[in-house]
């Protein structure tokens, strides 16, 4: 039995070294720069480059690359000119391309694991390469072989990290104690040695120490395991370190992700609220509009006296800031990026067009536009003497990705027609209004947010300021100095339903005794109410959130309890009932208090001994669930 389970392992270790290979190895043609081989002195003295065809496994870092479309990166490399949209879902999971720009002109270091915005990694197909003018796509070989990202992924199938568990651990001491009860049997039965043979002495010794400690034991445990993966490959599962089979069982807690997990993957356009100053110190949100396409007049763009009239009112800002405010591509005449940026900018009816970039025009190195639908049918203005109308396009001169660190992401924008430079920026609510100008954020922010968060939609806040910048320093400025002092121009409301098979799988892993949790990064009202929706708070159950109030020196956490009131004409607020904290300190209330699911909202500079005070206070309530 035990040579036959040390085949049986070596086959399988030996089979996934195989498949491990053939997914790993890589080799590719690559045109790679070099310096041309002249016979002049004069040539020479010119060194001329020209690029080369040559095989990917003779590539080395500092070696520049040509990158063409359709090729599978056989190395980690930086983009030096001109832009790509690769496929990311061999080494991420995520089907959605991804746009990489090439490395700015600035004073600080490039990371490769950090600047990835501008990194295309090995393992990934590019879909397209966008050179800029005349020129070729370029880039910068940084890592190759095991080095890249691609092949720490290897070496980690390979040489996984070993992983302590307590079940193993225990059952090395259960066959310690049990040698150590059979060595004690063999030291009491010493004294009768004498009265038989040594050879069937040692033999019933040997007996005693094989039943106490059963040498097909770890055996017995591979086969279990082998078992075990073998029925999880006929369900599609796989499983990539076997031992952790084994603590399955001693699972007690499960954490969901919300977006596209619980709920499903893609998002609607529930509908818009825009925000108008009223006066030069107040301002106050508009009706709820389920669609923004009439935010124009059809004639704004032929019309100059219409466009000027229209063009700094709040509903055009919005809808320009849902068309720019994104990351989008062209794919083969197809819209890629993010499926929420597209969702937002479908609903906006305007046109995304790239045209090819060149020339010493800073107009000309823009490479993406977005305009009206009724200014791409009168497209060719364009052509025309500049006596006519400039076309009504807002240029996309420079974007600042989406970070979940600053909550947010920003464009800076050039209208075509008036050359005013502008910011865009959406994110999340409450750090726009940060960012935000007091003065043009509605003094019912609060309860307006509350009514759509509670109902599980997702809200976005945007906003905008004008930038008396050129083309040269937009390229050059960071974020910091251009994301302040915003003007806040509303929010925009979207739906993401919960799966149809959301509860019933909730409900089964409650009935196994396994505690559901939800971690997200949205709103903490959508959160609640997705967790009602899908049976995580159970509708009986209290929710309570808590925040940190300074008092002075002091900083104390003040809990709230959390009702949520269904009014679909009045804004109203939720009712936030505030709960002493002796009620919670108070072991005697406490145990009359169930609690499901506490909502902890602490600012990143909490002190450590507010959140000691907060383990403490969670630790007198009875509770299934903590979202934070």
């Amino acid at each position: 039995m035990s040579i036959g389970s040390i085949i049986a392992e070596t086959v399988e270790n030996r089979r996934n070294i195989l498949k491990v290979r053939a997914m790993s190895a890589y080799e590719c043609t690559v045109n790679v720069l070099r310096e041309a081989e002249e016979d002049s002195l004069v040539a020479k003295e010119r060194r001329r480059a020209e690029f080369v065809t040559m095989s990917s496994t003779e590539l080395v870092p500092g070696d520049i690359i040509e990158i063409p479309n359709g090729l599978k990166m056989p190395c980690d490399c930086v983009l030096l000119h001109g832009s790509a949209i690769v496929n990311e879902a061999m080494l991420t999971g995520e089907s959605i391309p991804v746009l990489k720009t090439s490395l700015p002109f600035n004073n600080d270091i490039y990371n490769p694991d950090n600047d990835k915005k501008y990194t295309i990694y090995s393992g990934t197909d590019v879909l397209q390469g966008r050179p800029v003018g005349d020129s070729k796509t370029c880039a910068l070989v940084v890592r190759t072989g095991f080095t890249t990202i691609k092949g720490s992924l290897v070496r980690y199938i390979l040489y996984p990290k070993p992983s302590k568990f307590s079940f193993g651990s225990d059952t090395y001491k259960y066959i310690a104690v049990m040698f150590c009860i059979s060595v004690i049997g063999v030291i009491i039965q010493l004294p009768r040695a004498s009265d038989v043979e040594t050879v069937i002495f040692v033999k019933r010794c040997l007996d005693l120490i094989t039943i106490m400690v059963p040498p097909a034991l770890p055996t017995i445990m591979f086969i279990g395991t082998l078992v075990a993966l073998t029925r999880l490959k006929e369900r599609g599962i796989f499983c990539i370190s076997p031992p952790r089979i084994n603590m399955a069982g001693k699972v007690s807690v499960f954490c969901f992700d919300k977006t596209g997990t619980l709920t499903e993957e893609g998002l609607s356009v529930y509908g818009v609220r825009t925000a108008a100053m009223t006066s030069e110190s107040q301002s106050r949100f508009g009706s709820f509009y389920p669609s923004v396409r009439k935010f124009q007049p059809a004639n704004m763009c032929t019309d100059q006296e219409v466009f000027e009239e229209y063009k700094d009112k709040s509903k055009s800002l919005m809808i320009e800031s849902l068309a720019s405010c994104h990351g989008l591509t062209h794919i083969d005449g197809k819209i890629i990026g993010d499926p929420l940026d597209i969702e937002m900018f479908n609903c906006t009816g305007w046109v995304l067009d790239e045209p090819e970039v060149g020339g010493d025009d800073p107009d000309g190195m823009i490479s993406t536009f977005v305009m009206p639908n009724e200014q791409q049918k009168n497209y060719d203005w364009i052509k025309e003497p500049d006596d006519r109308l400039k076309p009504y396009q807002i240029g996309i001169v420079r974007r600042f990705d989406f970070s979940s660190k600053l909550q947010r992401m920003s464009v800076i924008v050039k209208n075509l027609r008036t050359s005013q430079f502008r910011l865009y920026i959406k994110g999340s609510p409450e750090k726009i209004v940060e960012l935000s100008k007091p003065e043009s954020v509605p003094g019912n922010y609060s309860a307006i947010l509350a009514k759509y968060t509670q109902k599980g939609c997702r809200v976005i806040a945007l906003g905008t300021r004008v930038l008396n910048i050129s083309y040269h320093q937009c390229q050059k400025v960071s974020r910091e100095l251009v994301e302040k002092k915003l003007t806040f121009l509303g929010l925009l409301v979207m739906q993401n339903k919960v799966k149809d098979v959301t509860p019933s799988v909730i409900q089964k892993l409650q009935e196994a005794s396994i505690r559901t949790v939800m971690v997200t990064g949205d709103n903490a009202f959508t959160a609640i109410s997705v967790a009602r929706e899908c049976g995580i708070i159970p509708a009986k159950n209290k929710v309570y959130m808590s925040e940190a109030v300074r008092e002075g020196s002091i900083t104390k956490l003040a809990w709230n309890q959390i009702e949520f009131i269904e009014d679909e004409e009045n804004d109203l607020p939720l009712v936030m009932e505030e709960v002493k904290e002796s009620e919670i300190d108070n072991p005697r209330k406490a145990q009359e208090m169930e609690v499901s699911n506490v909502v902890e909202y602490v600012p990143n500079k909490l002190s450590d001994t507010l959140a000691l005070q907060l383990e403490k206070n969670l630790g007198s309530m009875k509770r299934s669930n903590i979202s934070t």
